[in-house]
């Protein structure tokens, strides 16, 4: 018996002994298996083919695990009530599922509103989009109840309006998540697609140049072309100073939303630019406009008829944009404080046969007031930017804080100003063997950034663009010194002649040179 005992104990132990390496050998042959076939899918199986599978199982465990009792929100196209107003949430969610879905949707549509245009990628009909944000389960649906879906939902053309007016809330998005999850998706998701546009918008912004309509039709209507000038502040030949402190200027004013409410002072600022011709001027409100990305409107004030047609000017333009008055003292031929011989213009006019009703009749008080006013809170991130070669022509109450807030002398040409021309037209960033001659000459003379650029624009070859301004800047020297020369007259052998006296300093520096 015991010996049977024994038996049956050595054969329970052989079985145990057995089935602990079949299970491991199993499991050996498991692992194999499934190292193969992850061997398998990676290097057989196309990229874009495991990441629809991903996709698929990832919607698959998204539905199943989702309650059956969703929220849903409606994102409709158009604005209730109002078919010719865009919902701007609606366009905001359309731009964040297409760059969502270009890599991923099997369902587009493709749209090329015009020749200058890019490509356009939109959702097509039935399409939808799972995501997870911040932990909360969303499903994105397009819905079309239209057959025509061949039209451009951003193109602002009068008749595509009108004709979408007539189609009505066709086109929606349907946004299902937890109702528990509403305030977080109220709160956080929906203001995040909504920056997520604005930053988009604002990277793609084609800024515009308006100018005043003169031709036929009601007077104080803007018309725009597109504004591609290229110019930056890196670009601009201007006191280093002077640059960083007018970037710093805009930026400071670009932030400062909040503190204009809270002081109770309209979101504007006013620059003045004043200095020689070829300064830089123009090139400056152009380097402002391409770092704020704002609209440029350009003011003539001889187009504009009188107060009543500038104003409605002003409340026409767009916010986040630059008015510009070019040569402000020419303009204002008719202002407020010099009317007292306004009597004798009015005669002269008549006298010459003028039309006195065809002529500009702004007054210094109606600008004054279009530009700090109350007709200038209408509207924010405003600036007022306005042009003179003669400051001194112009009136204090033009010039003071609130209304040009900022004055910029353009002055003429300095060596480090020179140094970026350089490094702009010729690419020369370091030292050149001219440029001691070329500091001394632009110190002895006035010369503006445009008369130097120019001359180093006529060639590519640094050293011939360099010794031909050499040239110039002599040439420009003695011409000075030329114009310094005062005639007066005086008796030789009893006849009056002209004669010449001018200032000796000149004359030693010109005999130097």
């Amino acid at each position: 018996m015991m010996k049977t005992l024994a038996g049956g104990g050595l054969s329970l132990g052989r079985m145990s002994m057995f089935s602990a390496s079949s299970l491991f050998s199993t499991y050996a042959s498991l692992t194999a298996l499934v190292t193969l076939i992850q061997q398998f899918y990676h290097q057989f199986i196309p990229k874009q083919v495991r990441h629809y599978i991903s996709l698929k199982l990832e919607e698959w465990f998204t539905r199943s695990s989702s309650s059956n009792t969703l929220f849903t929100l409606v994102i409709e196209q158009f604005e209730d009530g109002d078919y010719d107003s865009f919902n701007q949430v609606y366009n905001a969610c359309e731009a964040y599922l297409t760059s969502k879905l270009r890599s991923t949707s099997t369902r587009l549509k493709v749209s090329r509103p015009s020749k200058k245009d890019h490509v356009s990628f939109k959702l097509a009909q039935g399409e939808k989009y799972f995501e997870v944000f911040e932990e909360i389960q969303l499903q994105w649906s397009f819905i079309c109840n239209n057959n025509d879906t061949n039209y451009d939902t951003h193109h602002d053309d009068d008749s595509s309006r009108s004709y979408k007016a007539r189609l009505g809330n066709k086109h929606y998005f349907e946004l299902s998540f937890d109702p528990e999850q509403k305030d977080k998706v109220f709160d956080s998701y929906l203001p995040y697609i909504l920056r997520f546009y604005d930053d988009m918008v604002e990277r793609k912004k084609e800024l515009k140049l308006y100018t005043l309509d003169c031709g036929g039709g009601k007077p104080g209507c803007w018309r725009s072309v597109k504004f591609k000038h290229p110019f930056t502040f890196d670009a601009l030949a201007m006191e280093p100073e002077v640059k960083k402190m007018v970037i710093d200027d805009l930026d400071r004013f670009l932030g400062r939303r909040e503190f204009y409410r809270k002081v109770g002072r309209a979101w504007k600022r006013g620059y003045l630019l004043y200095g020689p011709p070829g300064t830089g001027k123009s090139s400056l409100i152009a380097a402002m406009a391409n770092h704020l990305k704002f609209d440029i409107y350009d003011l003539q004030l001889s187009s504009v008829h009188n107060d009543s047609v500038l104003r409605r000017l002003l409340l026409s333009t767009s916010n986040k944009s630059i008015l510009v008055i070019e040569d402000i003292d020419c303009s204002l031929g008719l202002a407020d404080r010099q009317l007292q011989h306004a009597g004798e213009a009015k005669d002269k006019y008549m006298n010459d046969n003028v039309d006195m009703d065809s002529q500009s009749q702004i007054s210094l008080s109606g600008l004054l007031n279009f530009i700090d006013g109350l007709w200038s809170s209408c509207g924010d991130e405003r600036i007022f930017v306005f042009t003179t070669n003669h400051k001194e022509k112009l009136d204090p109450a033009l010039l003071r804080p609130g209304r040009m807030d900022m004055h910029i002398h353009m002055s003429y040409l300095t060596m480090p100003a020179f140094r970026v021309l350089a490094l702009n037209y010729l690419n020369v960033s370091g030292d050149h063997n001219l440029f001691k001659e070329i500091e001394q000459l632009i110190q002895a003379t006035k010369v503006s950034p445009a008369q130097v650029a120019e001359e180093l624009i006529r060639s590519d070859d640094a050293d011939i663009a360099l010794s031909s301004l050499v040239k110039m800047l002599k040439q420009h020297k003695l011409e000075q010194i030329e114009k310094k020369k005062i005639n007066f007259p005086k008796w030789v052998n009893g006849d009056l002649t002209n004669g010449t006296i001018h200032d000796l300093s000149d004359e030693i520096s010109s005999d130097d040179a």
